[in-house]
């Protein structure tokens, strides 16, 4: 649990675990403080819990990719929970993780898309569509609003939640719908349930917030990608262990709870930046395809993993061989668009950017290919995302 000034929602972490229906003799919790400045350090002195907890304490700033790292080489277990400093978890969430691996090696198990909002502190610094949310919800609990009122001015308000709230469950009365998490489950569990069968892109699904996976994952295949900033290093790693035959599978039924804080700006520049050196170190178009599903393109992941089934059939099928020179340029397309985001430029005249003089014998070739793909009714989707490519 790698920590940087989420105070005390990380302390009600902390609290939500003790109240898991696992054997908490066999759990121990490590927490990275990474550097911060603010209460946490206090945690660790003058509070016992139910697990072995161990908290490491750093005096420079180093981020979540490396401080997970730090977290992997001091646990001891052959299972690894990963968890975000301020997701509160429900009582079977140990239980759900490790039931799965018991049955199941080479897996990944995680709730990404399960996640809920919950305010269980209103920091002043919450955004003005965070704050209307949480007094709407407070308006329903007359004893949580009164402590709201009766400390909202101060400039570092408690949270609404004691140890024992959270044990009891009580910050369900402060959750809220997470659209983000909604929009996975329409377009991706529902269709494909929870573990991704004909899913080409399962790994996206390998949030932090809530993920494990053996041990063993990291012994030979590496640990995290320590990138800078915010992004990529956790679906850098699940696709990393998706290429070596690792299956995933959503924890739908397990949601866990999210306690909001001030909206970090920075992270949609970082999480760029990140993407693209994910992007540079595979190049696949099984990586790639995944920028299909975002801005300027905009693609449903449904009709993204169709787009693989069309590349994938081409590559099996030898009579369709003559289409080699589509699938590579549309790779190229792919990373054109992937170059052209990280430096904020318009994605546009992508055979242009793919290398292509146009005209040329090149795009003459493209262009023929694609009217044949067409002329044969097979593979849409392709034939969908290369249009969409093409009129930007």
């Amino acid at each position: 649990m790698p920590t940087h000034n989420r105070y005390p929602l990380n302390l009600l972490t902390l609290y939500s675990l003790e109240a898991q229906t696992y054997d908490l003799s066999k759990v121990e919790v490590i927490m990275i403080d990474d550097a911060s400045d603010d209460e946490t350090p206090g945690i660790a002195s003058g509070r016992s819990f139910p697990f072995e907890f161990r908290y490491y304490r750093l005096t420079r700033n180093i981020g979540r990719p490396r401080a997970r790292n730090m977290g992997i080489h001091a646990s001891r277990g052959q299972h690894l929970i990963f968890l975000d400093a301020e997701i509160i978890v429900p009582p079977e969430f140990i239980e759900a993780h490790m039931s799965l691996h018991r049955e199941h090696s080479r897996l990944i198990a995680g709730g990404l898309f399960a996640v809920r909002k919950s305010y269980t502190r209103l920091d002043p610094q919450l955004s003005p569509g965070q704050l209307l949310q949480a007094e709407e919800l407070l308006v329903r609990h007359p004893d949580l609003h009164g402590k709201w009122l009766r400390t909202r001015m101060l400039p570092d308000p408690p949270a609404l939640f004691e140890r024992e709230d959270i044990l009891e469950g009580r910050y369900l009365d402060m959750t809220a719908e997470n659209p983000h998490g909604n929009y996975f489950v329409k377009n991706v569990i529902s269709l494909y349930g929870d573990w991704f069968h004909g899913f080409h892109l399962p790994w996206i699904m390998a949030g932090t917030g809530n993920l494990s996976l053996e041990r063993a994952a990291f012994e030979v295949h590496g640990l995290f990608e320590e990138y800078d900033g915010w992004g990529a290093d956790d679906i850098e790693m699940g696709y990393r262990l998706f290429k070596n035959g690792y299956r995933f599978v959503h924890l739908s039924s397990v949601p866990t709870y999210h306690q909001e804080h001030p909206l970090q700006t920075s992270i949609g520049q970082e999480g760029k930046i990140n993407f693209f050196l994910f992007q540079q170190k595979y190049r696949t178009v099984g990586m790639l395809a995944l920028l299909l599903a975002h801005p300027p393109i905009l693609m449903s992941y449904r009709d993204v993993s169709s787009v693989l089934d069309d590349i994938y059939a081409l590559r099996r099928n030898e009579s369709e061989r003559p289409f080699f020179h589509l699938t590579s340029s549309f790779r190229a397309m792919l990373e054109s668009v992937g170059r052209l985001t990280r430096y904020d430029l318009p994605v546009r005249n992508l055979i242009r950017e793919c290398g292509f003089l146009v005209p040329s014998a090149e795009e003459k070739l493209f262009l023929e290919e694609k009217r044949a793909l067409e002329a044969s009714g097979k593979h849409p989707h392709l034939c969908q995302a290369l249009d969409r490519m093409l009129s930007l």
